[in-house]
């Protein structure tokens, strides 16, 4: 009897190991799909210092953080800096369904390119909260063509 029970944790030890899906109460099928969003055009902000692009062209200035911190990227120009308009911006983390404590994620911010030339894009990374104290400054030089 106590061989069996033995066997019977080994067996299911396992198959938590190896990701079976039985024991969580589905049968492994098919992956479920995925909702990708359109690849845009983008660069990490601190990795890259310009970055070019098209006219009418939509691209997304990527930075790392962890918004549990209460620290969060903000863009510090108007909606539209001469010829780059910002038109949205998020967060995600690996888990896309929540914001898991501790784990880092992307701020995003979209922008669309409107006219010829270079821009100066600033941002700030800081607690909204604090008043006085400087927050952390990057710039990216957008090149657009």
């Amino acid at each position: 009897m106590k061989t069996i029970i033995v066997c019977c944790m080994l067996v299911a030890v396992m198959g938590l190991l190896c990701g079976c899906h039985v024991w969580r109460g589905k049968k492994k099928t098919q992956e479920e799909p995925v909702a990708k969003e359109p690849s845009l055009p983008s660069a990490m902000l601190g990795r890259v210092k310009e970055f070019q692009v098209k006219m009418s062209e939509e691209f997304v200035i990527l930075a790392e953080g962890n918004i549990t911190t209460g620290f969060s990227w903000f863009y510090c120009g108007k909606d539209t800096v001469d010829g780059v308009e910002l038109k949205k911006n998020d967060y995600v983390t690996e888990e896309k369904s929540r914001i898991v404590s501790g784990a880092p994620g992307i701020f995003r911010f979209y922008f669309e390119a409107k006219k010829a030339g270079r821009y100066e894009l600033k941002f700030e990374n800081k607690r909204p909260w604090e008043k006085d104290v400087e927050p952390m400054v990057d710039k990216i030089m957008i090149v657009v063509e």
